[in-house]
């Protein structure tokens, strides 16, 4: 760019993750780039920021009155954001045994994700402010660390991995992992977030699910009804079919009380 003439102040760059592989290759590629360019004119993006139903979830939070209130601590149970993929590795043996599930879509399109589904209003819908309050949310994720990994992170391997093409026949490197995450500030303080991805799964699905409290009493006296109730669920359903769902109790058709 530099020797073509071409680092006008109207040039433009996207940079697609990933963006280094570690913090000191991000920096010195910074570094670089900061050498050509002003930070004005460089977008990093993650594409999965790009999706339609990724873009609508700030606009579904913010942009209608009945989730805001309801959107912290006292009303979340927990909240999930699965990313399921029915491919393998598709020829990216090399890479990916490089780079495995954590680096590949945890800290970059789950993270992504969470930050949306958790981060205070911004004073703009600038790029600036939403970045800012993102960043926010992301420092208050509370590490899991020592014996915690044991008990809140699974890591899993499908079968036939080690057999793709450029992979080590050894290979410990993961395709899966479950994970169980916290948010140390006011809002979130005490609800579980669950994350999930991997390859090779039973059907592709990226989805977040965010499962609100049970009601506090079972008004309806039957034990058989009372064991029906289930807890109200507002799923985003990124892809394939993208849309958001809200699920709800209500009551069968008929002379019986019952419930679905």
């Amino acid at each position: 760019i530099n020797t073509s003439g071409s680092s006008s102040p109207w040039s433009r760059v996207i940079m697609e993750k990933p963006y280094g592989r570690d913090l000191d290759s991000a920096q010195e590629l910074n570094r670089i780039v900061g050498e050509v360019l002003g930070e004005d004119q460089v977008y990093r993006i993650d594409h999965y920021l790009g999706k339609e139903t990724v873009q609508n979830i700030l606009v579904a939070r913010f942009g209608n009155t009945i989730f805001e209130p309801l959107w912290n601590r006292k009303y979340v149970d927990h909240i999930q954001i699965t990313a399921a993929e029915a491919i393998g590795v598709e020829g990216r043996g090399r890479f990916y045994d490089q780079t495995g599930v954590i680096r590949d879509m945890v800290q970059s399109h789950l993270l992504q994700v969470l930050s949306l589904c958790t981060m205070e209003a911004p004073l703009s819908f600038a790029a600036d402010d939403i970045r800012d309050k993102r960043v926010e949310v992301l420092r208050s994720l509370r590490q899991i660390t020592g014996s915690q990994v044991f008990e809140d992170v699974i890591f899993g391997q499908y079968r036939g991995y080690r057999d793709e093409a450029n992979v080590a026949a050894d290979s410990r490197t993961p395709t899966y992992t479950a994970m169980k995450c916290f948010i140390d500030n006011w809002r979130w303080q005490g609800v579980p977030f669950f994350l999930r991805v991997g390859k090779q799964l039973r059907a592709r699905m990226t989805e977040v699910s965010v499962v609100f409290r049970p009601v506090p009493l079972c008004l309806f006296g039957r034990d058989e009804v009372c064991q029906q109730l289930e807890s109200n669920v507002l799923t985003i359903r990124i892809q394939p079919d993208e849309g958001i769902d809200l699920k709800i109790v209500s009551k069968r058709a008929g002379d019986s009380l019952d419930v679905r």
